[in-house]
């Protein structure tokens, strides 16, 4: 076994094993998502790069261990709990010293009435056996006191860290949970937090009581026996530099073992999310051969951190019995000097000092060991933050009426250091109530709902109904939005919850949004009908119902923006159809962003724009754009097929004879309005801003 840094360990001769385990999981991890490649996917890809997990070096730092113990209890608690633990000890100490005096005593008597045959006047025995009793009762009262204290401030301690890692994740912005896997946060709230219910506590609260101990073995011992100071200082010395040279290594492997548990989570979580696919493929065996790769490398890092402590208790045990016999001989070979209390004195200390100062240097390695899971906890409590999710100036409850949004100049990325995904987008300046966006794959389509929500802080401004988005808080903007994804959002938790999760509708509305998509028969046969568990994700309803009982719930919302982010990408074209005639119907007067690859499903749209590269390449109706041969909305069409082609165009031609076109043009202190149908145009008043 060798000592070394994390950072030494893929060097030669440290930890080879680990290391190159790490390069056949990373070979297996390789062919597993070479499956990806038989079907790419149509969602638009965002990249984002998944970092390695983060691992300090060295010390554990005082932060982590002010933030642990001022979670529990106010300082006023803290110094109450430290002023009980010596009170316990110096009770405890005061016990042996009173029991060793009377002992001498009750011999000198006994020397002297045979010794000299002379009567002897013999004390009370209430003079030192009430006084044992009075410190025998307060080591006991102190003993629980502190005990009961302890753990409850350190019990405390792990709930409150624990809530506030919770409420930190959850204000977290979505780059987070996308840099960071399931099982690296899962690791935080589960192991970490586990060793701060668990472990921690009793490791601490043995730490405190044995070191007092120690402290009063050690000063009973130098006040009986001064000569035992030879012994104790360079035994001191020993125990010292034995704990730093233990905890140089044992630090950084337990951050190692730490940190090669999170790809076990992450891997048994993703398995079991996509289990039906591995079977699909007849995976099984790929993905048990990268999970005992992941657990064989995590096995490795926990059993060197076993074999190290082990080594250390050896070491401890051996220089301690060695300081026993020493003692024992010393005590024999002075004799002559010593009394019979203080040599029984000695020696019971000796023997205490043997069990105890071992365990107390142990603990206090190990205590600094499991503060490295607090301290990955308390990392969790600094992470970057949303916005507010609400603002003293709130939009009035009407808002948005009309649901007229404007770019002005927007560049949006997902992270500081990351690409622009979105440039400069310029106003929309046709109001329009059906768009539909469409583009490449990496165009940034999503990315305009990324924008819209708020998930990152867009350069530039966003306006909705006049309102500028950054001026309102995260609730106020996104509940104001519903957005129909690609893979709907079901929860665990009845029909009725997630219909209506916030108990804002009344069972009539719901069984009226459910007849609206066709669902109510099949809910009516459910056995609880809106009381009907679903399972997780809804596996237990098809693709097209759960996307049915998504745009339920959007119908139940009534919002002025909607927002269908390749929601028909996954459906049957009867499903399909059925989603577009109720957005025709019940969103007639909301303004409606269709995100789509599939250009059949936006010809019919009042304008459609084109995202090139992040930028607005082209934004008109779908019939003028397909009369100018050079436009990339024409090439996209013409792309899918002559017979297809035609058809679109025929719908866009059907659909442009119908169309009413609203146009907003922005002058100083007015918005005038210009309708068109066919040839016949018309000027509306003025509108006051």
């Amino acid at each position: 076994m060798k000592k070394g840094t994390y950072v030494e360990f893929p060097k030669p001769g440290l930890c080879n094993g680990a290391y190159y385990r790490t390069l056949e999981i990373w070979s297996l991890l390789y062919k597993i998502l070479s499956l990806t490649a038989i079907f790419p996917s149509q969602s638009e890809t965002i990249q984002v790069t998944l970092s390695l997990e983060s691992r300090s070096e060295g010390k554990v730092d005082f932060k982590a261990y002010k933030d642990y113990f001022t979670a529990g209890a106010h300082w006023n608690i803290i110094i109450f709990l430290i002023l009980i633990n010596i009170a316990a000890q110096v009770s405890y100490v005061l016990q042996d010293w009173w029991l060793s005096s009377w002992a001498n005593e009750q011999s000198t008597l006994y020397a002297t009435a045979h010794g000299k045959g002379k009567e002897i006047l013999v004390p009370d025995p209430g003079w030192y056996f009430t006084p044992y009793s009075v410190l025998t009762a307060g080591t006991v009262l102190f003993g629980i006191s502190r005990s009961l204290l302890m753990f409850y401030v350190l019990v405390n301690s792990s709930q409150t860290l624990h809530k506030q890692m919770l409420e930190s994740v959850l204000r977290a912005p979505v780059l987070f949970f996308d840099r960071n896997p399931t099982g690296r946060i899962l690791n935080r709230f589960s192991k970490d937090t586990g060793h701060m219910d668990d472990l921690l506590p009793q490791i601490i609260q043995d730490f405190v009581q044995t070191f007092l101990l120690v402290l009063g073995v050690v000063g009973i011992m130098v006040v009986v026996i001064p000569w035992t100071v030879i012994l104790l200082i360079p035994l001191g010395i020993i125990f010292f530099v034995l704990r730093r040279y233990f905890l140089e290594t044992s630090r950084d492997v337990k951050r190692l073992e730490c940190a090669t548990r999170s790809p076990v989570f992450s891997h048994l979580a993703s398995s079991l999310q996509g289990r039906w696919t591995i079977r699909a493929f007849k995976a099984q065996q790929r993905f048990q051969e990268l999970f005992d790769a992941h657990q064989d490398l995590h096995s490795e890092a926990w059993f060197l951190f076993l074999t190290t402590s082990r080594w250390f208790a050896l070491c401890l045990d051996a220089i301690c019995a060695i300081f026993v016999i020493v003692v024992a001989f010393a005590s024999l070979f002075l004799a002559e000097t010593l009394n019979v209390g203080q040599v029984g004195l000695v020696l019971s200390l000796a023997l205490t000092f043997m069990v105890m100062v071992p365990r107390c240097v142990r603990q206090s390695a190990e205590a600094e060991t499991m503060m490295i899971s607090v301290e990955r906890v308390t990392k969790y409590l600094d992470l970057e933050k949303e916005a507010p999710w609400e603002y003293k100036h709130r939009p009035p409850p009407s808002w948005p009426q009309q649901g007229d949004i404007d770019f002005s100049n927007v560049s949006f990325r997902y992270s500081s250091d990351g690409p622009l995904v979105l440039k400069d987008l310029i106003p929309l300046i046709d109001l329009r109530k059906k768009v539909g966006i469409v583009g490449r794959t990496g165009a940034g389509k999503s990315s305009l709902v990324s924008a819209l929500f708020r998930l990152s802080r867009p350069k530039g401004e966003i306006w909705i109904d006049e309102i500028w988005t950054a001026t309102i808080g995260l609730h106020d903007l996104r509940k104001k939005m519903t957005v129909v994804p690609q893979e709907p959002v079901l929860f665990i938790g009845t029909m009725r919850k997630n219909l209506d999760p916030f108990n804002e509708h009344t069972d009539e509305e719901l069984w009226n949004a459910l007849e609206e998509v066709q669902l109510k028969e099949a809910v009516e046969g459910l056995p609880g009908r809106l009381n009907t568990e679903l399972a997780e994700s809804g596996s237990n309803l098809s693709a097209g119902q759960r996307q049915l009982v998504s745009f339920a719930r959007a119908i139940l919302r009534k919002n002025q923006i909607l927002i269908i982010d390749k929601a028909t990408s996954n459906v049957d074209p009867r499903t399909d159809e059925l989603i577009k005639k109720k957005v025709r119907e019940k969103f007639a007067q909301s303004i409606v962003l269709t995100i789509t690859n599939r250009l059949r499903t936006v010809i019919d749209s009042e304008s459609v724009m084109v995202l090139d590269s992040g930028r607005r390449a082209e934004f008109s109706r779908p019939y003028k754009l397909l009369q100018n041969r050079n436009s990339l909305f024409y090439k996209m069409v013409q792309h899918l097929g002559e017979a297809e082609a035609a058809a679109l165009t025929e719908t866009a031609t059907q659909v442009s004879s119908k169309q009413r076109i609203v146009i907003k043009v922005h002058f100083p202190g007015s918005l005038f309005r210009i309708s068109m149908r066919g040839l016949v145009t018309s000027a509306l008043c003025p509108l006051q801003l």
